[in-house]
C-alpha cells in the first residue's frame, strides 16, 4: 500500500478508476448502438459488489449492516435478472428459490437494523452528536444508515425509469450502478478542488444532476454548428435540431421533424414540428416520408439526434470528482459572494 494511503483511500480511487471505465464503455456503446446489453452491466456489477463488501470488511460491519446492504443489491438485481416468479416457485425452480431466499433473508436483517440502529439515528440527529451516544454504536448505526440510503437512491432511480424521467433502461441500470458503486461521500477521494464542509444528497443524485446541466449545453453547442452550417434561421428550430440530407437520415438516430401535411386550405406542403410527435408518419414510416418530401423538391429535411444520457453522464464525471456535489458547490459560491 502507498505511504499514507488508507485503506478506505484506496478503495475510493479504485471506485473512481471503474466508474470512468465503466461508464465511459457503457457511453461509446449506447451512442453506436443505442443499447448497453445486460452482460455489459453484469461485468462491472462484480467489481461494484466486491468493493462494497471490500468497504464493509474494513469497517468491520455487522451482520445487520451487510444484509441491509444485501437488500440494496436484491432490489437493484431486479433490473438484469427480474423478479421470483410464483409459478416458478411452484414448479420447484432453484434459482427462484435461492432469489427468494436472499430475498427474505435481506428483508430480516433490513428489519433487525431498523429495531437495533434505527433509535440510535434518531437520537444521533436528535441531540448533539457523540454526546449521549456510544461511539461504536453511533459508528454502527451511521453505517446502517448509509445502507439504506443506498435502497432509497435505488428506488429513486427505478421510480424516475418507470415515470419517463429517465428514458432509457440502460440510463436506469447506470445509475443504479453508481449508487452502488460509489454509496457515500464518506471514505471518498473527491472533490478534488473544494473543502467540502456539508453535501446536499448521495453523490449518484449529484453525478445525475452535473449530467442534467451537460445537457443544458446542448442548445448554445446547436445553434453555433446551425450558425456555421448557413441554418440559424429559424430560431425556434435551430438551437435543438439541424437539418441532415434526406439520404442519410435513415441511417442515423434522428427524429424527422418535417413530413407532407394536406392544409385547411386544400393545398399541400411541408409542415415542420420543434418536436417528434409519437405516432406520427415521420416516426412510422420514415421511408415514405423522405419519399414525399424529395418528391416536393428537398434535399435536406429538419431532425433532432437521438442523444443517449449517457453521453451527458460520462462527461458529467468530471465536475462530479474535482467539484462533488453541484448543490454544496453552488451554495459555497454563493456563501462567498455574499
Amino acid at each position: 500500500m502507498l505511504d499514507g494511503t488508507t485503506p478506505l483511500e484506496l478503495i475510493g480511487w479504485t471506485r473512481i478508476a471503474v466508474l470512468i471505465l465503466c461508464f465511459g464503455g457503457a457511453a461509446w456503446l449506447d451512442h453506436k448502438t443505442r443499447r448497453v446489453s445486460n452482460d455489459w452491466w453484469w461485468s462491472w456489477a462484480k467489481p461494484t459488489i466486491f468493493l462494497l463488501c471490500l468497504e464493509l470488511l474494513v469497517l468491520e460491519a455487522d451482520w445487520m449492516v451487510w444484509l441491509t446492504a444485501s437488500a440494496a443489491l436484491s432490489f437493484a438485481s431486479t433490473a438484469l435478472i427480474g423478479r421470483p416468479d410464483l409459478g416458478d416457485l411452484l414448479r420447484g425452480s432453484r434459482i427462484d428459490i435461492a432469489v427468494t431466499i436472499w430475498y427474505l433473508a435481506s428483508a430480516v436483517g433490513l428489519g433487525m437494523g431498523a429495531f437495533v440502529h434505527g433509535p440510535v439515528l434518531v437520537d444521533y440527529f436528535s441531540v448533539d452528536a457523540g454526546l449521549l451516544l456510544d461511539p461504536e454504536a453511533e459508528r454502527m448505526a451511521l453505517l446502517w444508515g448509509q445502507m439504506l440510503l443506498i435502497g432509497v437512491v435505488l428506488l429513486f432511480f427505478e421510480m424516475a425509469w418507470r415515470f419517463r424521467m429517465l428514458h432509457g433502461g440502460a440510463d436506469a441500470k447506470a445509475m443504479m450502478l453508481a449508487a452502488l458503486l460509489i454509496p457515500s461521500w464518506n471514505g471518498a477521494p473527491v472533490p478534488l478542488l473544494v473543502d467540502v464542509h456539508f453535501t446536499a444528497m448521495p453523490p449518484a443524485l449529484s453525478l445525475m444532476i452535473w449530467a442534467g446541466l451537460a445537457f443544458l449545453v446542448l442548445p448554445f453547442i446547436m445553434f453555433i454548428r446551425n450558425l456555421k452550417a448557413g441554418d440559424a434561421f429559424p430560431l425556434e428550430m435551430s438551437w435543438h435540431a439541424f437539418r441532415m440530407p434526406l439520404a442519410e437520415i435513415p441511417n442515423n438516430h434522428v427524429w424527422l421533424l418535417e413530413e407532407m401535411v394536406d392544409r385547411p386550405d386544400g393545398t399541400r406542403g411541408v409542415m415542420r414540428r420543434m418536436r417528434p410527435l409519437r405516432g406520427s408518419r415521420a416516426e412510422t414510416d420514415v421511408a415514405a416520408v423522405i419519399d414525399e418530401l424529395a418528391a416536393e423538391g428537398c434535399e435536406k429535411a429538419w431532425v433532432t439526434a437521438k442523444y443517449p444520457f449517457l453521453l451527458f453522464v460520462f462527461p458529467a464525471i468530471l465536475p462530479f470528482i474535482l467539484l462533488g456535489d453541484p448543490i454544496t458547490w453552488a451554495l459555497e459560491q454563493f456563501s462567498l459572494l455574499a
